[in-house]
């Protein structure tokens, strides 16, 4: 006799037995327990936030260090609301993550009889920042919809899915769900326009290929293709790690600089690799960037080949097949010179020239203290861009940041979600006296969970970026004089170990002793106030 199961009991049993689900993150609440109940009965781990904007960010680090689409379960109305700004980093980061959601029953969906978490559209309300964002209405939706969200996360640019599932659907009972088909494959170039791409590259002296997060996965295949072209890569942000940092070819995560803006327009070809090169990546005021030589373009989404730049070869394909096939076609060329690696070396000279000055003693510090294995996860503060760039990731998937999005407070709770996929690898987080309150919360979750977690928390006393932007437009100053009080009476009461530093030793020592430690360690730098009282 099949046992019958509420939907919401089949919707987690479906996630886990045919796809693999083993953690979600997320709050309960009332119109999500059958969620919940479901959650219980298949034996995942639920991690409970404090926040539904932790539970975002959390299984956004948690699927970049996995590899796999981060899980959350929300409730209704408000708990969407709460997760829509860390589905909106992972939108743009290109990151998997499915967002399983409460809402309202059938019978009042759009029709405004003002029941509890209403929202005239859930769905239509997070559609802006998903793949596909849909409700359910009937059960038997629950396969297809699962399917092609795993067909997003698996087979397409990745980018968060919601579906949102009405109180009374939750309680009807199914029998178990069948999964349905995937209908996706991951593209595959043309041979034809891979050979287009060898002749356009066979001939070039001075190449560079520009990787961004969509290559994250194909750290071997631009290492072979940089080797066979002789050429030197320059990372996005969401690239650090695709190669070590201290790989000879590696410019690192440095297109922000001017200098490498520059290096790269003036290569005689270029090859660019589930890239955007949007705003975020150029930090340039939005200038596109002018190439003087052939462009070739790598990239599993049709739509992004030819936004901002206008290649002259495209191919629409995942970058680790694509460039294998491309160093196949180019064929044996000439045995390996150092005019890439010389050029690469040059480059990161030049940035390292260009690192705030002030900055550098604390960097050196953290970079001193940081152990091979770490995985760093940085929020939006001063010393966080610097480290972007100066701070070593020697793996892939072992570097988290709010690029795409550029919100504040991610780092604390994407920390605690990478050290949840990754327990025995140490994690360090960097954030601002200002952005650390926006989801200071979520300290609870590490001390519970007793995490190895240590926060560098750059105190300045205010939001020192913020009134550096005034002054840079002869505005005066308003609202940025803000200070987090006493920040680690505030770690400890969330039974948080703490220390204070004004010195970059110092740092260096607390770091290596709290790592040593285990658990969770606030090290608060009382960095220079830059912000007037």
């Amino acid at each position: 006799m099949t046992t019958r199961l509420r939907v919401g009991e089949a919707v987690a049993d479906l996630l886990v037995r045919h796809y693999g689900v083993d953690t979600v993150f997320g709050i309960p609440g009332v119109h999500n327990i059958e969620l919940f109940r479901g959650l219980h009965r298949s034996g995942v781990r639920l991690v409970s936030p404090r926040h539904e904007q932790g539970a975002g960010f959390m299984a956004d680090a948690w699927s970049v260090v996995t590899g796999r689409p981060g899980v959350c379960c929300v409730i209704s109305g408000p708990g969407l609301t709460n997760a829509i700004t860390p589905m909106a980093q992972a939108f743009h980061d290109s990151h998997p993550m499915l967002v399983l959601a409460a809402t309202t029953p059938t019978d009042a969906l759009g029709q405004r009889f003002a029941p509890l978490h209403d929202l005239d559209d859930q769905a239509l309300l997070a559609r802006s920042v998903c793949a596909f964002s849909e409700t359910v209405t009937d059960p038997a939706q629950v396969p297809e919809l699962i399917a092609r969200a795993w067909d997003v996360f698996t087979s397409s640019r990745p980018r968060p899915v919601h579906l949102a599932f009405p109180t009374d659907i939750l309680r009807l009972e199914v029998d178990a769900f069948a999964p349905a088909p995937s209908r996706l494959v991951r593209p595959t170039a043309a041979q034809q326009s891979v050979d287009d791409a060898a002749e356009v590259l066979r001939t070039a002296r001075t190449p560079v290929i520009v990787a961004g997060g969509g290559a994250l996965g194909a750290g071997a295949e631009v290492d072979a293709l940089a080797r066979r072209l002789d050429a030197m890569v320059v990372l996005t942000g969401n690239a650090k790690g695709l190669l070590p940092s201290d790989h000879p070819r590696n410019a690192d995560a440095c297109l922000w600089f001017g200098a490498a803006q520059r290096a790269v327009e003036a290569a005689d070809a270029v090859v660019l690799v589930g890239t955007e090169l949007g705003d975020a990546d150029l930090d340039n005021g939005g200038r596109a960037l002018s190439f003087a030589g052939p462009v070739v373009r790598i990239d599993i989404d049709p739509e992004q080949i030819t936004r901002r730049v206008t290649p002259t070869v495209s191919l629409v394909g995942d970058a680790a097949p694509t460039l294998a096939a491309l160093v196949d076609a180019l064929g044996p060329g000439h045995a390996e010179t150092s005019s890439g690696i010389e050029r690469c070396a040059a480059l990161r000279a030049t940035w390292r020239a260009a690192s705030r000055a002030d900055l550098v003693p604390w960097l050196q510090a953290i970079e001193q203290a940081l152990p091979a294995d770490a995985i760093v996860a940085l929020d939006s503060t001063q010393l966080a861009y610097a480290a972007q760039t100066w701070l070593p990731a020697r793996r892939p998937r072992s570097w988290l940041a709010p690029y795409g999005f550029g919100t504040l407070g991610c780092a604390l709770p994407m920390a605690i979600g990478a050290a949840i996929a990754a327990p025995d690898r140490p994690v360090v987080a960097i954030a601002g006296d200002g952005g650390w309150l926006f989801t200071v919360a979520e300290m609870a979750v590490a001390a519970d969970l007793g995490l190895n977690v240590v926060l560098v928390l750059w105190d300045n006393r205010g939001y020192a970026q913020i009134h550096q932007s005034f002054v840079d437009v002869d505005a005066e100053p308003l609202g940025v004089a803000v200070t987090s009080a006493q920040p680690t009476t505030i770690a400890t009461g969330f039974g948080w170990a703490t220390a204070e530093v004004d010195q970059p030793g110092a740092l260096a020592e607390a770091i290596t002793a709290a790592l040593a430690a285990g658990g969770p360690h606030l090290l608060r730098v009382i960095a220079p106030a830059t912000v007037p009282a």
